[in-house]
């Protein structure tokens, strides 16, 4: 499967993850009680959020870069 993909899959997974662990961790905070794993999961996901479509877009050009250098004509000097 193209890394585009993948980003776009973990992207989505992010984005629910951010959104379950937030709402239960508000709902925690509102109900006074604080979970220092509910604040660490829902930082991963937002992470995994942020950063997974640059980085599959990135990696999506590196593989254009070297596709595209593969077919160029060598030059002989």
């Amino acid at each position: 499967m193209r890394p585009i993909l993948w980003g776009l899959i973990l992207f989505l997974i992010g984005m629910v993850g951010v959104f379950g662990f937030g709402m239960i961790g508000i709902m925690s905070a509102v109900a006074g009680r604080f979970s220092l794993q509910l604040w660490i999961l829902s930082w991963a996901f937002a992470l995994l959020f942020y950063f997974s479509l640059p980085v599959a877009i990135a990696v999506e050009v590196v593989r254009w870069v070297r596709k595209r250098r593969g077919r160029a004509p060598k030059r002989e000097g």
